[in-house]
């Protein structure tokens, strides 16, 4: 299981690290707004970004510091459900038409 939290968890960040460079050049270019992926994706693909990075974050945290299995698997369950919360709750309103 710790390799497929580790595998969540890289795809996770690279689609965090896509997600910050498209939202910059949409925001800095001009004429590239639909570029930004906040227009493109909105609440729906940030929550999924995030509770990517929190799946993969909450299961290898918990396989490292020694917890069972079925443990782990609900921590990682428990960490991705908690990002999809905050990118929710934090993040701005839904701009998707």
């Amino acid at each position: 299981m710790t390799a497929l939290y580790a595998v969540v968890l890289v795809i996770g960040l690279v689609f965090l690290i896509m997600w910050l460079g498209a939202a910059a050049v949409g925001t800095w270019v001009e004429g590239w707004e639909s570029f930004d992926p906040e227009m493109r994706f909105g609440a729906r693909g940030r929550a999924t970004v995030a509770g990517a990075v929190g799946f993969g974050m909450g299961g290898l945290s918990a396989t490292f510091a020694g917890w069972p299995p079925g443990l782990a698997l609900l921590a990682a369950l428990a960490g991705g459900g908690a990002m999809v919360l905050v990118a929710r709750v934090l993040g701005p309103e839904d701009t998707k038409a």
